[in-house]
């Protein structure tokens, strides 16, 4: 009890003093974006965007209710040890006396772990109040916290009564914004799409159905990049990247296109700005891997929507390829891990050759489905056995895809086993003496 009265106060310390960083730059438009996945690649694509128009700062590695303060200080954890936090406190106030930087935008990922305080969406609208929200998906991604909420035991209504959940938990940002904001929501989504009744701010959806009004047309991927397809205002617009993306970047680039329209940056001019994207690391970027191989490094985290996604860009790549899924354990998923987990057997099936599984969850629930289908499955508890094995496969011909979860998974180090060129590393997700100091800790 004491601890958590510590850290309550600890973090409105940090609340207090980012607003009071925050009034420096009074007619600063802040744009809050929330998701159960792509934030971080939808702040990027809105920065890059925005830099168009005006100087744009944004909450990198910082989504909580402790990184966005701090972030807005200009501080970020080394070590996230008690003596490292009693760091930040002592210099924090020195820091808002120092720390007169100009922006004109503050570009803020807001995400949510609980519906309870702070690590909710209410906690954080009390920290920062943005102008603009983008609200992309709701998923089970970190539902944990939310369990206790949803008595349900049947499997399937629970994860339905969870993402509805979820999805009110992050609709909080939309209806906290005035008549004078902009809430931009995925149409898409039935979670989403109904909760826009009542909404303030003028509304500008975005998805591929006929009544979003940034409407996605048609997307195409393949070994030579992606092309995206976009209608707003009567008027057709073409998103053209060298770099592999699954198809729900569409949502992540409708929705940064939208935003830029809110802002008055026009939609070309948008599309330009986005002609260099490149996803952040650990998110689909693609490597030469060890004897000819090709990699799909989605290694950063996973979720169910975001695994069967990927699974299902690497059966569409993988028609000419010997397709080896790297999976680890999806965390954070409370009592739905057990179904998630088992319908990511089949997700597996459908997408790949042979499947090398890391980590408890794959293997108490994942691992006997695939068995009992005499699919080609491998089972790793530790590291070393994994990249061993892994190595041992490739050929000119193999197409790795690696995806899974961070905590006590972290697949980066698969990925770094089978480059062919070492000094790939650097482009990895998860970079910096703390990740390896963690990394060298995890088996």
């Amino acid at each position: 009890m004491l601890k958590k009265i510590i850290s309550l106060l600890i973090l409105r310390y940090f609340r207090f003093l980012a607003r009071l960083q925050l009034r420096k730059n009074p007619q600063a438009t802040i744009v809050g974006v929330t998701g159960s996945a792509g934030k971080t690649s939808a702040r990027l694509a809105i920065v890059q965007i925005l830099k168009t128009k005006g100087v744009v700062r944004h909450s990198t590695h910082a989504n909580s209710e402790s990184g966005i303060p701090l972030n807005i200080l200009g501080l970020a954890p080394t070590s996230y040890s008690s003596l490292d936090w009693l760091r930040l406190i002592v210099i924090a106030p020195w820091q808002l006396l120092t720390n007169w930087e100009h922006f004109n935008y503050y570009v803020v990922e807001m995400g949510i772990d609980s519906p309870a305080y702070p690590k909710n969406m209410d906690y954080l609208l009390s920290i920062v109040s943005p102008h603009i929200a983008l609200v992309l998906n709701a998923g089970l991604s970190h539902s944990a916290d939310f369990d206790y909420v949803v008595k349900d035991v049947n499997p399937t209504r629970r994860a339905r009564k969870l993402i509805k959940l979820i999805a009110t938990e992050k609709m909080k940002l939309a209806r906290s914004l005035g008549s004078r904001g902009v809430a931009i929501v995925n149409i898409d989504q039935p979670e989403l799409a109904g909760q826009l009744g009542g909404l303030k701010a003028r509304q500008l959806t975005i998805g591929k159905s006929s009544k979003a009004r940034l409407r996605i047309m048609g997307t195409r991927i393949n070994h030579q990049g992606s092309r995206f397809v976009f209608a707003y205002q009567s008027q057709k617009y073409e998103l053209v990247l060298n770099d592999i993306f699954s198809p729900s970047y569409a949502y992540t680039f409708a929705g940064a296109i939208a935003v830029g329209s809110a802002l008055g940056v026009s939609p070309k001019v948008s599309i330009a700005a986005l002609s260099s994207y490149h996803a952040p690391a650990g998110r689909l970027r693609r490597f030469s891997g060890l004897s000819g191989s090709t990699i799909i490094d989605s290694s950063y985290n996973a979720s169910p929507i975001g695994m069967q996604e990927a699974l299902s860009l690497l059966s569409t790549l993988g028609a000419k390829h010997h397709k080896i899924a790297v999976i680890g354990d999806m965390n954070e998923l409370g009592l739905s891990g057990k179904l998630a987990h088992k319908q990511l057997a089949d997700w597996i099936k459908d997408s790949c050759d042979e499947v090398l599984l890391f980590g408890d969850l794959t293997g108490d629930y994942t691992l006997p489905v695939l068995k009992e289908q005499k699919f080609r499955v491998h089972h790793f508890t530790h590291m070393l056995g994994l990249t061993k094995f892994l190595r041992d496969q490739l050929n000119n011909k193999s197409l790795v895809l690696v995806k899974g979860s961070q905590n006590g998974i972290l697949l980066e180090r698969a990925v770094e086993s089978i480059l062919a060129d070492p000094s790939d590393v650097a482009r990895l997700c998860r970079r910096g003496p703390y990740w390896d100091q963690l990394r060298a800790k995890t088996t």
